[in-house]
């Protein structure tokens, strides 16, 4: 049935957007941090150990809403709510974290490739717009 595509849209809903919030603000969090602490390191270790870190905090959040999207849209419960109760009277928080290794195993290496492509690129460009302009500050006007 076609209703059953929609079903769990919700906890998706409540699932992706923290799952974003975390994901990346805790990326730019680490990555201060690490770049502050090992100054003399390459960046792009920085950036792909940043994005691992923020990846795995981000999930901690996603893995639940996943569990529970899948079981409304596979029938298994009618509600969001009834979904939760579900879950935690079988198995208890570790049912909420089914599936957790192996969504790290998917998304590590893409966030990884993501943010790290993402910070060279926007570094290689920052350093050309300010050897066209001649301008020390031309970093801090992009």
């Amino acid at each position: 049935r076609l209703s059953g595509l929609y079903k769990g849209c919700a906890g998706s809903l409540v699932g992706q957007v923290p799952y974003g919030v975390l994901t990346f603000g805790s990326y730019e969090i680490y990555k201060q941090a690490l770049l502050n602490k090992f100054p003399n390191t390459k960046p792009a270790l920085i950036y792909a150990l940043s994005a691992i870190l923020g990846d795995v905090t981000g999930s901690g959040w996603l893995c639940p809403s996943e569990v529970m999207k899948q079981q409304l849209q596979a029938g298994l419960y009618p509600s969001m709510s009834e979904a939760i109760k579900g879950i935690w009277s079988k198995s208890g928080i570790a049912g909420f974290y089914q599936g957790f290794t192996g969504g790290l195993a998917r998304d590590v290496p893409f966030r990884v490739a993501q943010l790290t492509t993402f910070e060279v690129t926007k570094s290689l460009y920052l350093k050309a717009k300010k050897g066209r302009t001649g301008d020390d500050n031309a970093a801090l006007s992009a």
